[in-house]
């Protein structure tokens, strides 16, 4: 091993860098990254396609009796993406499941960035709240 006198009357090792060396070095950062906490949780988000022959309206909050933030999108070709779910009004004894959405896909290709709720059982049935695709929002 190369030891060397610095000022300071430290010593001091010096390592050789070696392919084998580098490559520890680099496998250690990496899975440190990956272990490092994040600054913001991440949500997984999904495609809702409206299964449920129904139209969806989109609603500032999980009622129907809210303000709508975006046109209704149509069944069956609309669609919406959802990042989490919600409970909020029952419509027809059908459950109290709303998504919380930031897209809406129209039948004639169109994309409006709106948030809202839309009903999940008008939308899919509930299909993604039972499949547990997307998580309970956090507020």
């Amino acid at each position: 091993m190369n030891m060397t006198r610095t000022a300071g009357s430290s010593t001091r090792r010096r390592v050789k860098r070696t392919p084998a060396t580098l490559a520890l070095v680099g496998a250690l950062f990496a899975v440190g990254a990956t272990m490092a906490p994040s600054a913001s949780a991440a949500v997984p988000y999904t495609d809702i396609h409206l299964t449920a022959h129904h139209n969806v309206g989109v609603y500032e909050e999980p009622t129907s009796v809210s303000w709508k933030t975006a046109p209704d999108v149509i069944a069956p070709y609309g669609y919406v993406t959802a990042d989490c779910w919600k409970r909020g009004q029952t419509i027809d004894n059908m459950g109290n499941v709303w998504y919380h959405v930031f897209q809406e896909h129209y039948t004639n290709g169109s994309v409006q960035t709106q948030y809202g709720y839309v009903y999940g059982a008008y939308a899919d049935g509930n299909a993604t709240f039972h499949n547990k695709t997307i998580v309970e929002c956090p507020w």
